[in-house]
């Protein structure tokens, strides 16, 4: 990872994703795409990238940063009611997204945009709620500073937003939506999502 990338809690966990992307990958949708960084990697991968976000601010910034790569298609419009077609993707990501929509409803929407066999990879903040996460949240402090030494750090210069939602409830929604699916507690205060559609 070079400077020039930046590096925070987000990007970190890019190769998460970028492990998981079926091959081949035709088509992928990056959701809430912000400056367009991993939109940029998953086009070395895939065919086609359609980045997705409702704030111009930040689609303005990833479309500049992207226009040499003339297979990105960069949309400003909300997920939830941009009319894709169904089963057109696949390859859906997702980071630091997931917790500004309603779960449920989201997850629904993903599914159905997702060709059978293909991925949905999110990467997102939960609400800590249990011992267990508060005990998960102090050994990510240092871990988070050391990291910031090495690499500098990047302000998310996208809207934010506290996560509502704790990690059980996730895990309780998606084991019911998404049979299969695989959460994992991330140690900088995230969690991942791996899902492959049937």
């Amino acid at each position: 990872m070079t400077r020039e990338q930046g590096w925070n809690h987000n990007v970190h966990y890019h190769e998460v994703i970028l492990r998981s992307i079926p091959s081949p990958c035709h088509r992928a949708l990056d959701v809430g795409c912000g400056h367009g960084l991993l939109a940029r990697k998953l086009a070395e991968r895939c065919d086609e990238v359609v980045a997705i976000d409702i704030d111009r601010a930040s689609l303005s910034i990833a479309r500049s940063a992207g226009a040499n790569q003339a297979h990105i298609d960069h949309i400003e419009a909300d997920v939830m009611t941009h009319p894709f077609s169904e089963g057109s993707f696949d390859c859906i990501t997702t980071v630091a997204t997931l917790h500004h929509l309603p779960l449920a409803d989201a997850l629904i929407r993903l599914c159905g945009l997702l060709k059978p066999g293909g991925v949905l990879v999110v990467i997102g903040p939960y609400r800590l709620n249990t011992l267990a996460d508060y005990v998960a949240a102090a050994a990510a402090v240092p871990a988070s500073r050391a990291l910031r030494i090495l690499h500098g750090y990047t302000e998310v210069s996208a809207p934010l937003a506290s996560p509502r939602t704790t990690l059980r409830e996730i895990r309780t929604v998606s084991q019911y939506l998404l049979p299969g699916s695989v959460l994992k507690r991330r140690l900088l205060f995230r969690y991942s999502l791996i899902w492959r559609k049937p």
